[in-house]
């Protein structure tokens, strides 16, 4: 169904100067594999891990945000440690998964508002990344390879992203930003609390530091309930029949149902549909594949298994008002198994060979139990 709908636009400024990043490079460090005779060291601590961390997700307690703000744009020094296997303990993976792992990193640091990463977007072809927090801040930097597979990160810099007046946006009560997409022309978040919404920054240049707008969105995203706000922003790519819109996806229907409530975002006007969520899983990030395709990354968390994550493809063609779009499954993993957390970020992007590169990140909610992994798998 079509909607208009109508809202205040609201600028927002940006904040002080650039501060210059003289270090350099950050390698990875060696990680060593699991022995057979610690295996049952592994198991009881794997175990562990997944409970505390269901338990503490399930119990509802807060995330253990950092409180004082970052004194502008700073430089954070980020230590990588590489995933050779995606796979914990040798388990083969699925040869009809068209998906197959190039490597990954544990990243790890000491700067205490580094961490709750939520959005990811690859830049220039896959060397450089802009991410975002759900404390509220920009994460930029750029990743490192050894012969294709991700080594480390190298100048890493945090941001406030700033509200009206130039002051951090989180300090409007619009700081949890759950999605991120970057375009050739402009940036866009989304954000959840009191009030759901969309902000805008053009041009993409000097992002960090960019100014902006709130977009325009229909009622029905505003009153989004907490923790089922939009989780997922995703440009409609060009030969679409909706090319440069802005696809927007909620992480659960608000009644409970399997239905993920998503619309179609362009000019002030809103076009609906949904999208079908199976076997307990809730929509934490989606990207357009270059190939044209929308990959869903979904999230489950279970009490006794702890986290699992779902990479599901669905046709261009099921992206269209009023249709119920679904798709197939090309990844499934869970923590116990596989080199993952609390995944919530998505992106792709085509390398200098022409390869469509998968790139996944976590969020590890401020906790010690929990990892900020980024992991990168190829798409055959």
């Amino acid at each position: 169904m079509r909607k208009r709908f109508e809202a205040a636009v609201t600028e927002i400024v940006p904040s002080g100067d650039r501060l210059r990043d003289t270090r350099g490079p950050t390698q990875a460090s060696p990680r060593t594999g699991y022995g057979v005779a610690r295996r049952w060291r592994w198991w009881v601590t794997a175990a562990a891990a997944s409970v505390l961390a269901a338990a503490i997700a399930w119990a509802g307690f807060l995330r253990f945000k950092p409180t004082v703000a970052l004194p502008g744009l700073t430089p954070i020094p980020v230590e990588a440690h590489p995933i050779a296997e995606f796979s914990k303990i040798e388990i083969a993976e699925t040869a009809a998964s068209p998906l197959v792992f190039r490597g990954g990193l544990v990243l790890e640091s000491g700067a205490p508002h580094f961490g709750g990463i939520s959005g990811l977007r690859m830049t220039d072809r896959g060397h450089g990344f802009a991410a975002v927090t759900d404390a509220g801040y920009w994460v930029q930097g750029r990743l490192l390879y050894d012969r294709g597979r991700p080594s480390g990160v190298a100048d890493v810099v945090m941001a406030s992203v700033l509200g009206p007046e130039g002051k951090p946006l989180r300090e409007n009560g619009k700081g949890d930003i759950e999605s991120l997409e970057l375009t050739a022309e402009a940036a866009y978040l989304g954000f959840e609390g009191h009030r759901n919404g969309i902000a805008v920054f053009q041009p993409t240049s000097d992002l960090l530091r960019r100014h902006g707008r709130l977009l325009p969105v229909p009622p029905d995203i505003v009153a989004l309930p907490k923790g089922r706000g939009l989780e997922a922003l995703a440009a409609i790519p060009a030969g679409h029949d909706f090319g440069g819109a802005l696809l927007a996806i909620a992480e659960r229907d608000r009644t409970g149902r399997d239905m993920a409530p998503a619309w179609i975002l362009k000019e002030g006007t809103a076009l609906e549909l949904k999208v079908r969520l199976t076997d307990g899983y809730d929509i934490s990030d989606a990207v357009f594949l270059p190939e044209g395709d929308l990959l869903l990354l979904e999230r489950r968390l279970s009490l006794l298994g702890g986290f699992k994550m779902r990479l599901r493809r669905i046709p261009a063609t099921d992206i269209r008002p009023g249709a119920v779009s679904d798709g197939s499954p090309v990844l499934e993993a869970n923590r116990l198994f596989h080199e993952i957390d609390n995944m919530e970020g998505i992106a792709a992007h085509r390398d200098e060979n022409g390869i469509t590169v998968v790139t996944a990140v976590s969020d590890d909610n401020f906790l010690p139990v929990q990892r900020k992994l980024l992991l990168q798998w190829e798409l055959k």
